[in-house]
């Protein structure tokens, strides 16, 4: 999995490429606590390229969403194919997060 960041309207804009499973999980859990750390709080998860999403992955997002709320932040999930979206249909993870379609 590759990760890229740019910047869009005062947001740090995250990009995976590739699935996010257990195999890669702890790399997005790196950058997102990084830039947490780094004090970018307000964040797009860019999901446009993204194959595929496992529990792990789930769970590192989730992990993510705790970390930037209690820093008072904003994490905004966009461009969902249709078979990550099931997954988050699937799991009732679509009531957890704030989700644009691009």
């Amino acid at each position: 999995m590759q990760i890229q960041e740019t910047r869009q309207d005062g947001y740090l804009v995250v990009e995976p490429v590739g699935r996010l499973d257990s195999g890669t999980s702890r790399i997005l859990d790196r950058s997102l606590t990084s830039a947490v750390q780094r004090g970018d709080v307000r964040i797009i998860l860019d999901m446009g390229r993204l194959d595929y999403i496992g529990s792990m992955g789930l769970s590192a997002l989730l992990a993510a969403a705790k970390r930037i709320k209690a820093a008072q932040g904003e994490l905004l999930l966009r461009g969902m194919n249709e078979r990550v979206k099931l997954v988050f249909e699937m799991s009732g993870f679509l009531r957890l997060f704030n989700i644009r379609d691009a």
